[in-house]
């Protein structure tokens, strides 16, 4: 009866087990925290009914089966420590890039009222983040019960074989959702976002191809293990032929394995990730063993021939879709490739906060804060992930996250390398599928993050922990292995059912057998402290899962119908009262920051009532006007005779202002904040004169807020002209000239719009914006010659930037050419003009237009004969274009007005004539 009762726990857990991945992976692969908590009650659940396994010979085996949680359980202690203050001290030796964040980049912010989880000057936490890091901290800490009720109930070979079959089915599920998208773009599925890289219920396409090489994973180690039991072939032997396959067919148990491998290899083709491909090659490539010692000196070549193969997929040009077979854009420049995403640029970045970091890292689940200090290389995007696991892990847990890949690397291949002698068909196929899981891993984490989605990362986990608990069945390292493989080919060992029973251990007799007897009782105590442990830590992390869950909930809907209440005066009194709650409940940034929107919501709305409008037309434009992000009139409303201090706007902008240095608090590294203090700090400048807050204070918190959110958003020319604009309104020119002229190096194209702000702007000069780049010194130059006054220094020193030979094209350098013709022209310097406008003649002969401009030019200097020349040139060449002849024409009448008639003769003064001839002697 107990027997049987246990075995429907087991049997119940595994499937709870398998099932929370599954569910994960269509609900966007488990990025909400409301997910993360169900998932925590569902693990929790499958640990408790692990508990019978503990009775049971063939599930617990001895502690060494739950080696797993020994990597695993240092990075969620390390975590943990990361999440806690600790002195300033400590931190500068232990992280010097996280101790920066609380000192120097938060120097001179005014720090508000207290906030839990707020710090105090001598006590700082390693994370730059330590809400996000201790809910990491505590996602990591729900796995060590996962681990430990997997080892538990995949020890058995039958639960074995229904986790390698779900993971299968997991993978083709994903892959059959993400064609059905792609074959239906219309369906309306609440697990498929309206992204052009979303695939299956993942957000990314990158994401979801890690599942469907899981599920390839698993259908190759079902394939390999139905070959060895009926064939007694391995996959990874020299013997093994492709044609093999075709064999199992016919074997029901085989079907959902050549199934789901075909399935999600459609997924991965169709998919259009380039990492999962590339994975996938690697991971096929491993499985096979075509790298591994059973192959010889043939490794070589195949390694080099996956290498180029690898190479080409991630930097040739391609649209992976529904038409992949037919349709290869080889050529193509505006095709998305490893080369032009961006990916290789911000890693360089990412390495300089790497280093700034080390030795202990800047905090699990920062890194979207982290690396923001360091970019210099980086695109216009923000990376919330540095699109390399490996690297993110290296920033944000230091040289312990390194030491933990290594262990967590060596105990697989250990494991991988004993089952390689087991003579069992199951363990043969667990390996085949830890060995392409192992490199699809390592590769494809090498482009992505895949691996830190939950539903991703159980899987992993899972089969991780499946295959170190075989390997502890099979005796570990304890077993000799020659004795395995002397039994190797035995034929009645290649029988599977002779596995599904193992004989019980037949104690030793004499003193080993009493050593074996109290080393039995040791482990069973041990594994028994071991479960309560594992539960224990399950039942600890349950609150804070549930807190951030509640929380992730309350700023997703807020996210969603914010925009519906944003000018109800009532609905956003509410919502803050709420926030406020829940932030002395759960401090989260986010939390914070989304409080700060809202009451400066209240304060816009507040301060457009106290302009007293008349109609509703009137509150709208008001409205409008007060704008932070434009604001056009003064504070406060010189309509009321308040004071300052009793107005309802003015109560709302400084609780904004006091939220924002809040926030700032617990995440030094956060852009949101410091952009509503620099918004704010033209209000809150009212008070200075009213002593509610210093002069020189409110200037250094909005200077520094604008110096450091230009670093953050280094490469984002949007956000870099908008903090310059701002910072022209605020009087800050300084940080005006850098933001301009960032925009500027960052697109070229933004030039126009800042020698607009120039013209308007005598306080800035030229020089200061506009950067020693030859296409934007052109921009700017072809600008400013079209003013009433234009900077005759700037444009001599355009002279010395602007280079025509960098143009693309004959157009380009005609024009280049026609523009410096200009500036000579407009800088007296004629001989050197004209010769600019001959060249860009020659290089556009076809161009009317620089030659009209040039003699225009040459009129203006009353060189006639110059002019005429070329307008008959201009004539010849462009036959119908009637401008030259009109200035042949216009040049002949000149000439015909300023000369005299041949018959006309000159008047003569009569009276000194005669004078003349009297004066001659006769």
């Amino acid at each position: 009866m107990f027997s049987s009762l246990r075995n429907v726990c087991l049997w119940t857990s595994a499937v709870l087990m398998v099932a929370i991945p599954i569910m994960l992976a269509v609900d966007f692969g488990g990025i909400y925290h409301w997910s993360q908590y169900l998932a925590a009650i569902g693990i929790l659940l499958a640990t408790f009914l692990a508990l019978p396994g503990l009775t049971d010979n063939t599930a617990s085996t001895g502690v060494r089966q739950h080696a797993i949680l020994l990597p695993l359980g240092l990075l969620a202690c390390w975590a943990c420590v990361q999440s806690h203050s600790m002195p300033a001290s400590v931190v500068t030796w232990l992280s010097p890039g996280s101790y920066a964040a609380y000192t120097e980049w938060l120097d001179g912010y005014r720090t508000g009222a207290e906030v839990p989880g707020s710090h105090r000057a001598d006590l700082i936490s390693l994370s730059v983040s330590p809400y996000d890091t201790a809910h990491a901290a505590a996602v990591l800490v729900l796995l060590l019960p996962l681990c430990w009720a997997g080892s538990i109930v995949f020890h058995a070979r039958s639960r074995l074989k229904m986790l390698l079959s779900a993971v299968a089915i997991a993978g083709a599920s994903v892959a059959i959702l993400g064609v059905y998208r792609k074959l239906d773009p219309t369906a309306d599925l609440w697990i498929f976002q309206p992204r052009p890289h979303s695939f299956g219920g993942f957000v990314n396409r990158n994401n979801a191809a890690l599942m469907l090489n899981f599920g390839m994973a698993a259908s190759l180690g079902l394939l390999s293990w139905r070959m060895m039991a009926l064939h007694q072939i391995e996959l990874d032997t020299p013997e093994f032929e492709f044609n093999d396959l075709f064999s199992l067919i016919t074997d029901r148990e085989s079907m959902v394995g050549l199934l789901s491998a075909t399935t999600c290899m459609a997924g991965l083709l169709i998919n259009g990730s380039r990492g999962g491909l590339v994975a996938a090659l690697f991971g096929m490539t491993l499985a096979f063993g075509y790298v591994r010692p059973r192959r010889g000196l043939i490794s070589l070549p195949i390694l080099m021939v996956v290498l180029a193969i690898s190479v080409t997929i991630l930097i040739t040009p391609m649209d992976l879709n529904l038409e992949s077979l037919q349709r290869w854009e080889v050529f193509s420049r505006h095709a998305d490739t490893l080369q032009s995403d961006g990916r290789i640029l911000h890693w360089q970045d990412g390495w300089r906060a790497a280093r700034a970091y080390l030795p202990g890292g800047a905090g699990l689940s920062t890194y979207a804060y982290a690396y923001l200090p360091y970019q210099h290389y980086s695109p216009s995007a923000w990376y919330e992930h540095a699109d390399n696991l490996w690297l993110e892990t290296l920033v944000e847990t230091g040289l312990v996250g390194v030491a933990v890949g290594v262990m967590l690397l060596a105990l697989l291949l250990v494991s991988l390398k004993r089952l390689s002698a087991s003579v069992d068909p199951l363990d043969q196929g667990i390996r085949v599928a830890g060995w392409y899981a192992i490199a699809a891993i390592l590769v494809s984490q090498f482009f992505d993050y895949g691996l830190a989605l939950p539903a991703n990362l159980i899987i992993a986990v899972l089969l991780g922990t499946a295959i170190i608990s075989r390997d502890t069945a099979n005796g570990g390292g304890s077993s000799s292995w020659t004795s395995m493989f002397t039994s190797y080919h035995d034929d009645r060992l290649h029988d599977d059912a002779a596995f599904e029973s193992p004989p019980e251990p037949v104690p030793s007799a004499g003193v080993r057998g009493w050593v074996a007897r109290q080393g039995g009782s040791f482990t069973r105590v041990s594994s028994f402290v071991l479960a309560v442990a594992m539960v224990a830590l399950a039942i600890f992390v349950l609150p804070g899962l549930k807190q951030d869950a509640i929380t992730d909930s309350m700023l997703s809907r807020l996210n969603q119908e914010y925009s519906q209440w944003q000018l109800n005066p009532n609905s956003l009194a509410k919502m803050e009262e709420v926030l406020s709650q829940r932030v002395t409940a759960d401090p989260s940034p986010l939390l914070l920051m989304r409080l700060s929107k809202v009451q400066r919501d209240r304060a816009h709305i507040a301060e457009t009532q106290e302009w007293r409008p008349q109609s509703n037309v009137q509150m709208r434009e008001i409205y409008q006007q007060t704008d932070l992000r434009n604001r056009q009139r003064p504070y406060p409303p010189n309509t009321t005779t308040q004071r300052l201090e009793s107005m309802s706007s003015w109560q709302h902008y400084t609780d904004a202002w006091d939220t924002s240095i809040d926030a700032l608090q617990i995440c030094p590294l956060a852009q949101t904040p410091r952009g509503s203090l620099m918004r704010l700090s033209t209000i809150i400048a009212s008070g200075a004169a009213n002593g509610n807050i210093a002069s020189s204070e409110l200037d250094v918190v909005a200077h520094k807020a604008a110096q450091q959110l230009l670093i953050f958003y280094n490469g984002n020319s949007m956000r870099q002209f908008a903090l310059g604009q701002s910072s022209i309104a605020r009087g800050d020119f300084d940080t005006a000239a850098m933001g301009l002229r960032s925009a500027v190096e960052t697109d070229h194209q933004f030039t126009p719009r800042v020698m607009e702000l120039l013209r308007a702007t005598p306080q800035l000069n030229i020089a200061d914006v506009i950067p020693d780049n030859s296409e934007a010194m052109r921009l700017a130059a072809s600008d400013a010659l079209q003013w009433d006054q234009p900077d005759l220094q700037f444009l001599r020193h355009a002279l010395t930037v602007i280079h025509c030979d960098d143009g693309e094209s004959m157009g380009q350098r005609a024009a280049c050419q026609a523009l410096l013709g200009r500036i000579h022209f407009v800088l007296d310097n004629t001989s050197d003009g004209q010769e600019h406008y001959r060249q860009a003649i020659r290089l556009a002969p076809h161009e009317a237009d620089y030659r009209v401009e040039y003699i225009d030019r040459l009129l203006q200097r009353n060189l006639k004969e110059d002019a005429l020349q070329q307008a008959r040139l201009g004539r010849q060449s462009i036959t119908d274009d009637p401008r030259f002849q009109e200035f042949v024409d216009q040049i002949a009448k000149s000439e015909r007005t300023q000369t005299p008639p041949p018959d006309a003769a000159p008047a003569i003064d009569r009276s000194k004539l005669d004078a003349l001839l009297e004066a001659t002697p006769r």
